[in-house]
């Protein structure tokens, strides 16, 4: 087997799951990022990655906890021949045609998941320059680019961490006994549906406000959306809403592509 039939394997690991997929080397440098075929897979708790490291060339690691398999996967990497390349925000950074620009005077202080889902809505649309970026998960980030350069962003607790610290320090509110799908927001009319629909409407709320930053800026631009919780994000008006499966997985290809087509 050569080393480009080979593949890559890119590991996402969140607050909450740890995601990853493998795309073939070729497919990496040979196609556009909206082509690449992405089949997402979960990591359980205890599962280590090794047992995905058969023809594997090369892996790319974005990480906002450090998981418990990490030291042992390291020592593993580095006895093997296989590449490493651990996700860092960067100030700059080419993509396609365009130079993507990162707004913080600290570059360290930023989570590397967040830069990842901006490479990752930069290189899916080539054509657009300006982007709000959602990713819905145990935090709720938004960040906002116009003209390819990063504006800044929020980041703030999530609809199950809402959830969970109004339940924790109130006496007389309560939540619904199974989970209930909701899939608009409206008044309750109960104390539970006030809870669901008060936290989906916190989560909406800080999305529509980054649409408002970005509208007094641009009149056409993309809602990119991604996360767990994505589904709880609902689709605005004006503005195309793009729902992604995970947007940092899909940076993390645009990483390797960089890489390798260099």
């Amino acid at each position: 087997m050569s080393e480009q039939s080979k593949g890559v394997l890119l590991i996402d690991v969140g607050n909450s799951v740890a995601k990853y997929t493998i795309i073939d080397s070729e497919a990496i440098v040979n196609s556009a990022l909206v082509d690449i075929d992405i089949r997402i897979g979960v990591l359980g708790k205890n599962e280590s990655p090794l047992t995905l490291m058969s023809n594997i060339t090369s892996v790319y690691l974005s990480y906002v906890r450090e998981p418990g398999w990490l030291e042992s996967f390291l020592a593993h990497i580095s006895m093997q021949d296989v590449t490493l390349h651990i996700a860092n925000a960067e100030k700059h950074v080419r993509i396609n045609h365009s130079i993507l620009t990162n707004s913080y005077s600290e570059i360290t202080t930023m989570g590397c998941d967040r830069w990842l889902a901006m490479m990752a809505a930069v290189g899916l649309y080539p054509d657009k320059s300006d982007f709000v970026i959602v990713d819905a998960g145990t935090a709720i980030t938004c960040d906002v680019i116009f003209r390819h350069v990063h504006q800044g962003g929020w980041i703030a607790p999530g609809f199950s961490s809402i959830k969970a610290s109004l339940l924790k320090n109130t006496e007389k509110v309560f939540e619904h006994e199974h989970i209930v799908r909701i899939d608009q927001l409206n008044l309750g009319n109960n104390t539970a549906d006030c809870v669901e629909y008060g936290c989906l409407a916190q989560i909406n709320g800080i999305v529509n406000e980054a649409i408002k930053q970005l509208s007094t800026l641009s009149e056409d631009f993309l809602v990119i959306i991604s996360g767990g919780d994505r589904e709880k994000i609902f689709k605005g008006e004006k503005n195309v809403a793009i729902y992604k499966d995970n947007l940092v997985l899909i940076g993390l290809i645009q990483l390797a592509k960089n890489h390798q087509i260099r």
